[in-house]
């Protein structure tokens, strides 16, 4: 690893807590276009329960692996509505991921590396249109959350929490493989416990609270929790 992950010092503990009361229970994401695929108007934390017992199926039809799908979408939130988007093609890609074969076995294949915990996985979901990065991630990490290696997801709130203004700017330094293991060796730390989820929910938290998503921004500004940490993270995020 060229640069060492430097994690806020920050009440882990405190904030994955925070995670489940705050985040996890806030009401899935949808739109008229999502609508056509799945009616789930329940909170993310139900949703992350029904998405941990799908994938935790070993003999998947395809139309519960698309339920899947849709879930990460409801779950993920308004940044993934482009997948759902015709734009300029014939088909959004939701339905290219239904209707081509080539497209639905890269699916598949994906899955098959998630669940084996190779981050390998996000390469093969990015190979997809309408994947980008943040969501491989997302669907990586649903995929391999019963994995003895369980992956994580990294996104912008992720990378500005590590003190980066971008995901672009964070995989520069730090690939994706170093990250997960990082946060094996921090959850160990904090949690006393392999899975590095716990790490991400706890650093999304935190960020969530304090932070706008693409970190040009306070999202507030109280003194709260490890405010004093927040302070510190702005400057090096150059937020004033």
């Amino acid at each position: 690893m060229k640069f060492k992950i430097r994690y806020p010092k920050i009440d882990y503990e405190f904030w994955l807590a925070n995670w489940n009361e705050t985040v996890g229970e806030e009401k899935v994401y949808t739109n008229k276009n999502l609508e056509k695929y799945i009616k789930f108007d329940k909170d993310i934390n139900t949703c992350t329960k029904e998405i941990i017992e799908l994938t935790g199926n070993d003999e998947l039809s395809k139309k519960n692996i698309l339920r899947v799908v849709d879930l990460i979408y409801s779950w993920g939130g308004r940044s993934g509505r482009m997948f759902y988007s015709k734009t300029k093609y014939k088909m959004s890609p939701r339905e290219e991921l239904e209707q081509n074969d080539n497209t639905f076995r890269k699916y598949l294949e994906g899955i098959e590396l998630a669940k084996n915990g190779k981050t390998e996985s996000i390469e093969k979901f990015i190979g997809i249109r309408g994947i980008g990065q943040s969501y491989a991630s997302k669907h990586s990490y649903f995929w391999s959350i019963r994995s003895a290696y369980p992956l994580i997801i990294i996104d912008s709130k992720i990378a500005g929490s590590l003190g980066y203004k971008t995901l672009e700017l964070l995989g520069k330094d730090i690939n994706y493989n170093e990250i997960v293991n990082s946060f094996v060796q921090k959850a160990e730390e904090e949690f006393q416990d392999k899975n590095p989820i716990k790490v991400e929910r706890a650093l999304f938290s935190f960020h969530n609270f304090y932070f706008l998503n693409d970190n040009n921004g306070w999202k507030n500004k109280h003194k709260f929790k490890d405010f004093e940490e927040a302070e510190r993270l702005a400057k090096d995020l150059l937020i004033q």
